[in-house]
C-alpha cells in the first residue's frame, strides 16, 4: 500500500502506458538508438505511474540533462 490514498491511474491504464514505453524502446532499438539509461528509465517509470503525462516527456527528459550539468 502507497501512502497516496488516491491512485494517479487505473490498473488498466498503468498496463497501457507499460506497453507504450515497450514499444518505444523496441521502435528505438530497431532504429538503432542505444538502450536508455538510468534516467530514461527513470522518465519511463514516472510516466507509467502517472506521475508525468506522455506530452512531458520530453520536457521531462530535458530537464533531467540539464540537472546534470
Amino acid at each position: 500500500m502507497t501512502d497516496d490514498p488516491k491512485p494517479r491511474i487505473t490498473p488498466e491504464e498503468l498496463e497501457r502506458r507499460r506497453g507504450h514505453v515497450r514499444t518505444a524502446i523496441a521502435d528505438s532499438r530497431i532504429e538503432g538508438m542505444a538502450t536508455p539509461g538510468a534516467e530514461e528509465l527513470a522518465i519511463f517509470e514516472a510516466y507509467i505511474r502517472g506521475e508525468i503525462e506522455a506530452g512531458d516527456l520530453v520536457t521531462a527528459y530535458l530537464k533531467s540533462k540539464s540537472l546534470d550539468r
